[in-house]
């Protein structure tokens, strides 16, 4: 007998085995649509992948949402020290740009845009920075200060005065009562200070006064960072500064922030939106190497049972 006879039965389930898984495969991706004949759809139409995608896209996305992006993955990667120098490299860059130009071109159109934004933004600082001024003033240790200050120009008005007013002022004890009525005097006058800021009259001039002064130094062809005098070490202390800043609030509002993207919706959202021939190419790219071994698998087990029944054969006769 001849045999080559057999081989033959080995080689036809290495073939056999090896089209199987590759038509395996191709049907996890084909056909894209169902396919009817005389209203009935055939089995296996459409392909695994098209039939099932959008349970699979909701699949991926949960997991992403689950595994990948997670509030604590998220901290320990903006933790990492590489990632925290990106981010400080970023801010620095960032800060360079912004110093290294004038006002107007931070702007556009900025006769127009600059100044209305100065003179609206002034007027909504004004009442804030008029308070500030007022309390700043009515603390403990500034009020003493400025008593004590009163009474040195008391004292100073007093020695200017001839030698018969000082004796009119020393017989009617008027100094001694001043001195008294310093704190008295001090409040009264921080009282029509306060007064006085929150005139409307008053406001409105300090108010184009200050933009004015803003629009003027805007209109200089000088840079931010000469205008505000910042120099090397200044912007050290500005940058991290900003990180200080950015990085408490990322670790603060990274839940909000995982919570306002959704995700898994998004996820989802990017995997239905891609053609099913993209996601094809997408998949056979990853698992090409892997594909391949399990069509060469399929042929190596063919081989194996074609052989097994050789044997069989062989040892029944």
């Amino acid at each position: 007998m001849n045999p080559l006879l057999f081989l033959i039965p080995p080689l036809v389930g290495a073939v056999i085995g090896f089209i199987t898984n590759v038509v395996a495969i191709r049907m996890l991706f084909r056909p894209l649509r169902e396919i009817r004949v005389f209203g009935i759809r055939l089995p296996f139409t459409p392909g695994i992948l098209p039939r099932q995608r959008h349970r699979l896209a909701q699949s991926i996305g949960g997991m992403v949402e689950r595994e990948l992006l997670t509030p604590e993955i998220l901290r320990q990667r903006l933790g990492r020290e590489d990632v925290r120098e990106k981010i400080r490299a970023s801010i620095s860059l960032f800060t360079a740009k912004v110093l290294c130009k004038t006002p107007g071109e931070l702007f556009p159109d900025r006769e127009n845009f600059l100044s209305a934004k100065l003179e609206s933004t002034t007027e909504k600082l004004y009442p804030r920075a008029a308070s500030a001024v007022i309390e700043f003033l009515r603390r403990d240790e500034i009020r003493r200060e400025l008593e004590a200050k009163g009474r040195v120009i008391l004292s100073g008005i007093i020695l200017k005065l001839n030698v018969f007013q000082r004796i009119f002022l020393s017989a009617g004890q008027y100094d001694s009562t001043l001195n008294q009525k310093m704190p008295e005097i001090i409040e009264e006058l921080l009282v029509n200070a306060d007064n006085l800021l929150n005139d409307a009259a008053v406001k409105k001039k300090i108010v184009n006064a200050a933009s004015d002064a803003f629009s003027r130094m805007a209109e200089q062809d000088k840079t931010i960072s000469a205008l505000l005098d910042i120099g090397e070490d200044d912007k050290k202390k500005l940058d991290n500064f900003l990180f200080e800043k950015v990085m408490t609030e990322a670790d603060r509002q990274i839940e909000n922030l995982l919570a306002s993207i959704d995700v898994k919706a998004l996820v989802a959202d990017r995997i239905n939106s891609l053609e099913m021939l993209r996601v094809e190419r997408i998949i056979l790219d990853v698992m090409a190497d892997q594909l391949k071994w399990i069509d060469i698998f399929g042929a190596i087990l063919g081989f194996l049972i074609g052989l097994f029944q050789t044997l069989f054969n062989l040892l029944m006769r």
